[in-house]
Formats: structure tokens, sequence, C-alpha cells
């Protein structure tokens, strides 16, 4: 009860509050306790759902084995808060004022079951981007989550098309939109004329997001990450490499339906200490020739590929997005090879948010029902 009357009088002075969610264990990683398994879900889930109007964020740690481990777990408990980028020269600032990233995946419920009427769970984030007198600021807005059947989804999400109206009012014109449906390849996309295998990328979503505003520029991407040798003249731990030449002839050919034209390279190793050879890439992709009477195409060829001030400014956000991402505590930051994982892969919150059930024949999606919970309690 005082823990409530505290978060009462909070409220009244303060309309976003910060909720650090820190889990104790008294296990390791590699521990398959119910228990653990839990803690480690419920923390995922809670850490979203409040995210969409408060900040949160949640870490963990084994409580036998602190030491070293603390400033790196604070970091990366703080992570969710606000990061500033100062330009020391207003030349190389950038000029493109307001950019929206908006990341989506979806989850299915209850994928135990072989029945047609499935529900899926959406979810997604936003990160807005907002340069101001050289000094560039990334925060994350809100994050969402919404249910839906498998065709309502990939055609009219209506979640991801509020938000883009959100926006929009909020004078964000340029958004970069990178959706992945789990189970499916990235960057090796369908070559058909037809939307299968695009998902979140169909063209009804697409003019769902554009809607009724011409001046909207959207820019849709897939990633992919992969490792590569690394070469022993290069010293820098981060690297980014855009070859605009090599992208013409494919731009040229109209049956081409999808082009890498960004390449991030950081300092992760792989591999024992002595043979650690490679390094993380990740690789941008974008669609063409898909969404004609739609999306521009070149608008597309400006903001990602054709050389210019505004495909700079998109891929400098781009590279510094994934700096900010960084988690540890160390005195010189790095790129983060993956800064999507939170709602994309192995240790996102669809991945955490499945439960099993029914003997493990069956996984119980708790983001889900959590997301129809809080929508029944909203309508009340």
């Amino acid at each position: 009860m005082l823990a409530y009357i505290c978060l009462e009088l909070l409220l009244e002075k303060q309309t976003r509050l910060f909720i650090p969610i820190l889990r104790l264990h008294l296990h390791g990683k590699d521990d398959d306790a119910p228990i653990e398994k839990f803690i480690v879900s419920l923390s995922a889930v809670l850490s979203h759902l409040f995210n969409e109007t408060h900040r949160a964020n949640k870490k963990g740690f084994d409580i036998r084995k602190l030491g070293f481990k603390i400033p790196n777990t604070m970091s990366s408990l703080y992570s969710v808060l606000p990061k500033k980028f100062t330009f020391h020269s207003s030349s190389k600032s950038p000029k493109l004022d307001k950019l929206a990233i908006i990341i989506v995946s979806s989850r299915e419920s209850d994928r135990g079951w072989n029945g047609s009427a499935k529900i899926y769970n959406l979810m997604g984030e936003i990160i807005g981007v907002n340069t101001k007198n050289g000094v560039v600021k990334f925060q994350l807005p809100t994050t969402f989550s919404d249910n839906y059947n498998q065709q309502e989804m990939y055609t009219n999400p209506s979640v991801i098309i509020d938000k883009v109206t959100e926006l929009y009012q909020l004078g964000y014109k340029h958004i970069v939109y990178i959706a992945k449906a789990p189970f499916t390849s990235t960057l090796h996309l369908t070559q058909t004329e037809d939307d299968d295998g695009l998902f979140f990328m169909s063209r009804d979503v697409i003019r769902g997001l554009k809607s009724e505003y011409h001046d909207i520029k959207i820019y849709p991407m897939f990633f992919d990450k992969y490792y590569a040798v690394r070469l022993e003249d290069i010293a820098a731990s981060s690297l980014y490499i855009q070859d605009t030449v090599e992208l013409t002839n494919l731009l040229e050919d109209p049956s081409k339906k999808s082009v890498v034209f960004f390449n991030l390279f950081n300092g992760m190793k792989v591999g024992k200490e002595e043979e650690r050879y490679y390094r993380g890439v990740i690789s941008y992709a974008t669609l063409l020739n898909i969404y004609q009477g739609i999306l521009d195409d070149e608008d597309i060829h400006k903001g990602l590929i054709f050389d210019g001030s505004l495909k700079d400014d998109i891929l400098q956000y781009l590279t510094l997005f994934h700096f900010s991402r960084y988690q540890k505590a160390d005195k010189q930051i790095h790129v983060k090879l993956d800064p999507y994982d939170n709602l994309i892969g192995d240790k996102s919150v669809g991945k955490l948010s499945l439960l099993n059930h029914f003997k493990g024949k069956g996984e119980f999606n708790s983001l889900a029902f959590l997301t129809l919970v809080r929508k029944v309690l909203n309508a009340k």
C-alpha cells in the first residue's frame, strides 16, 4: 500500500517515470530452473509494456558474482534513457533535423496449436532522432503491441499506422521502417510480383503507413548479420562501407527487388583468443521496383543510395543509433552490432514472452495476454 501511495505521488508531479527492473539471480545463464526463466520473461514483458507511457528497462545478474559486473549492469539498465552526440564542427552536423526509426516484429500466440484461426502479437518500438545546434539526440518515445490475426497483421496493422500518424503530427516526415517476421530471411527476398514473403513490408502495409500524407518519406529496410575476416591493416574498431558505384548497375535492372546499400563493421571478436580473426558485420538492404504508385523510388534512391546530403544524414543517424545502443561502461563506446535485439532474435521480448504449457506441447504468449488485459482495462 505504501508503494502504491508513493507511485501516485510521483505521478502527480511527473508524467513520465523511469522504472528500473533489477533481477537478482542465484543461478547462472545456463540454468534451466523454471522460476528463473519465468522471472526473465516477466521482466522483459513488463519493461516493454511500461515503455509505452514511461521509461523502463530490465537487467539481471548473479548475486554470487558481483564485483566488476555492477558498472556494466547499471550502464545496461540505464541505456534506455536518451543519448546525445555532439558535433564540434557545424559543417559536419546533419542537416536533417528529425528522423524516426520504427522497428517491428511479431510472434505467434499458442504456437503449438495447429488451428487456422491463430492470433499473433505485433510488437515494436520507435526511436526519435532530433538535431539542434549540432547536438543529435536519440530517445525512445514509445513502444507498442497489439494482437491480430495473420491476414490483418500483414495488411492493416492499425497500431503501426496510428504511430506514424502521431509521428507526422510531431513533425517527423522522414521515417526509417525496419521490420522482420520471425523465421524468415531478411535479405533473401521473394522475386515474385505479389506480396508473398514481404510480410510487414507488403504493399498494403506501406500504403497504410503512407496514408494521405503525400510529403512523408518512408524508407523500408531489412538487415542481416554475419561475420567476416578482419584485415590486419585496418586498425579501427568500427567501420562503415557504402559503395554507390557497385549499386548503379543493380538499380537499372527493373526485376531487382532488393539491394544492399550499407554495411557496418564492429570490433566484436569471435573464436578463441589466439584465433580471433572474425568480426561482426551488419548489412542493410532496401526494396526497389515494388511500391509503384505508393512510394516514389526516387525518394529511396535519394535517401539511401545516391550520394547526397540526405543519404549522408540518414546513414550517419543509423551509425550513431548503433553507438547509442552500446551498453558497457567503457570510456570508449563502440558500435553495437545488433541494436534491434530487444525486438528481433533469441533475446527479444517476443521470444522471452513465450512460456511452455500443456507439458511442453504448446507456448503461451504472455505479452499477447497482457496486451489484451491492458486493452480491456483501458477500455473501461
